[in-house]
């Protein structure tokens, strides 16, 4: 059963980030969620570095699954916006 929640979690950890960018419509949209993105994942970089910060809860590597997510997001969605010019 635990190996079902973990699976379940990684899919998440993933699924939710990837989708965030895509929703942008305009590129200062995408800017926006740029920055907050990079402030998000700067202050789980400095917490995970901490022994008893809240982001050991789930760990680096579900930390890492949201980064990765998160960037092909960023990606896919600056691709689709370059296309439309």
């Amino acid at each position: 059963m635990s190996g079902v929640i973990a699976i379940i979690t990684a899919l998440l950890a993933f699924g939710i980030p990837i989708a965030v960018p895509l929703f942008a419509q305009r590129w200062r949209t995408l800017a926006i969620l740029l920055g907050l993105g990079v402030l998000f994942f700067a202050w789980v970089n400095l917490d995970l570095a901490s022994p008893d910060g809240i982001t050991q809860i789930l760990g680096p590597f579900t930390f890492g699954l949201m980064l990765f997510g998160f960037a092909a997001g960023m990606i896919a969605k600056f691709v689709m916006l370059v296309s439309r010019r």
